[in-house]
Formats: structure tokens, sequence, C-alpha cells
């Protein structure tokens, strides 16, 4: 009973069904690992006794596959470490403490120190796979301390272990470099940064890269979207951006600019698209303990078939 509240309660937290502090589903597990161990306790003395019962040699077994599932979970849950970085190509963040990580969750007994370690992207490779579709590919570098680097490479499907983590590729996207100067012989910078596109997904298959973003100082407003047709034409850094400027609800210029390129707008502005870099999600996660699950759980159930059978046949 206490066993099918425990998973009830879990499940119905990870569909948002129910929401409590994670310490009550904490002390509901502890509740059944402490019953089934004692339930273990008094199975074994039984087995010892003499007793050559069936029955109670399955139910020994079926003990043992629930407590060792449940540990290889608590261990999961109580040595966990995840969360994501985000970086530019050329970038490298620490990941000790997790501050540089996006959503970064650890256990209640994690070792933080497992995360002493610096993670670079050397390179983001998309190969095309569809239309407006890629497939991702991040070339990283992670290394601790004094230690020399290790290359690591991820994909959707394909993840590396460093140590005790993992790591897997995330989303990805563009970002960027667009310059905005107003004035004709002595122009002045209104606006010089890179700017990260989010990615949107739309369908099994098709993306799409966008951004926004408005200065204040002018009341402008600028949109932009990569072309992705450029993009399965060249996949070298000369995708093609296209921009449209307004001011309130009149639209200063709107087009599509190669890198390096300038266009004039009105009101004296002349907007530029000057480089085009890629950023990365790269998901981090600690190793966990799912053998153990899957082997407790297996033979929890054999154990318990086996417990079935014999008694019903009076062994």
């Amino acid at each position: 009973m206490l066993l099918g509240l425990a998973v009830a309660d879990l499940a119905l937290l990870k569909t948002g069904r129910i929401s409590h502090p994670p310490a009550i589903l904490a002390a509901l597990f502890a509740l059944v690992i402490l019953a089934f161990a004692l339930r273990w306790v008094a199975l074994f003395r039984e087995a010892l006794s003499g007793s050559r019962r069936r029955h109670t040699w399955a139910a020994l077994a079926g003990a043992t596959g629930i407590l060792l599932a449940l540990g290889g979970g608590t261990a999961n849950w109580a040595l966990g470490l995840q969360g994501f970085a985000i970086l530019a190509e050329q970038e490298s963040v620490p990941l000790y403490g997790g501050t540089a990580l996006q959503k970064f969750e650890s256990g209640p007994l994690a070792r933080i120190e497992e995360m002493d370690l610096h993670l670079a992207l050397d390179e983001l490779e998309l190969t095309p796979a569809g239309p407006d579709a890629f497939l991702p590919t991040s070339l990283l570098r992670i290394w601790a301390a004094d230690d020399e680097p290790a290359a690591l490479r991820v994909t959707p499907s394909t993840r590396a272990r460093f140590g005790s983590l993992w790591f897997l590729q995330g989303a990805f996207g563009f970002a960027p470099r667009i310059v905005i100067l107003q004035g004709q012989e002595e122009s002045r910078t209104v606006f010089d940064r890179v700017v990260p596109f989010t990615t949107e997904r739309h369908g099994p298959a098709g993306l799409s890269f966008s951004g926004s973003f408005t200065i204040a100082s002018e009341n402008l407003t600028v949109e932009g979207w990569v072309d992705l047709q450029s993009l399965d034409e060249a996949m070298r850094g000369h995708a093609m951006l296209e921009l449209s400027v307004a001011r309130e609800d009149e639209l200063l210029g709107s087009g599509r600019l190669l890198p390096g390129h300038f266009a004039d707008l009105d009101d004296g502005y002349r907007i530029g698209f000057a480089g085009l870099e890629k950023w990365s999600e790269i998901v981090i996660s600690r190793r966990n303990y799912g053998s153990l699950v899957l082997a407790g759980t297996v033979l929890a159930s054999i154990g318990g078939l086996l417990w079935l059978v014999f008694r019903r046949s009076g062994n």
C-alpha cells in the first residue's frame, strides 16, 4: 500500500495534477524503503529457520528487487546534478556551482565538486535534414584544473561522457551581430550588439530562427529572421538576414542583408549585418543508476510472479 501510494504521488507530481514540497515525496519513499527493509529481514529470518517453502524465497527475491529499485531511484534523486549551458561558438563557461547553468538542480547529497570543470563550444555543425530542418552537432572541449582538455561530440541522439557527467545536445540557434547607425558623414552608433535569436519548431521537422528588440532611446523596434533557404545553400556563415525596422506604427525599412552589408532606412538611419554566430544548448546531467532500477524491477516482477504461483500450489 505504501509503495502504491508513493508511485501514485510521484506520477501525479510529474503530470502536474498535484503540487507539494519534494520533502513529502522523499518522506513517503523513505517509509516505503523502511517497510520493505523490515519485511526483507523477516523473510530472511524465516528462510534461515529451515523453512523449505518456495513462496518464502520468492517473496524474499521480490522484496530484494523492490529495495534495489528504490535504492537506485533514491540515489538518482539524492546525488543528481542537472542543468544546461548555452554557449556561443568559441565560448567557455565554468560548470562548478552551477552558476553558469540554466535551471540547475542538485540533490541533497550531490557532490558539487564533480562539476569542477570548464566547458567550451568549439563549433556547432549544422547538417541539412530536410526542408527547414537541420541536425546539430556540437564539438566541445572539457577540462578540469590543469588537465589537458578532452574533446566531446554530442548530437540530439548521441551523448558523451566525461567523469561522472553526461552531455547531450539540446536546442540551437543563431546570434547575428546587428549594427544601427544614424547620419551620413558623421554617423553615430545607435546599436551594436550580438542578438541571440530564438528557435521555434513548426511541426515535426520545421524550424525558424527569429528575434526582436527595442531601442528605447530611439523609439525603434527591430525584428529579424534568418533566411533558411540561404542556409540550405551555404552552411558557412553566408546566411541572409531579413530585417524590419519601425518607429511606433511607421515602417522605416525592411529587406534582406548579407553579412558585412548595410542598408539605408528612413530618418537617416542605416542598419548593418556585421556577422553571424551560432549558439548551442548543452544538457548536462550526472550519471544515474537506471540499470540498478531496471534490475531491481525485473527481480521484483519475477519474485512476485513466482510467489503467486507457489502460494496457489501451497509450496
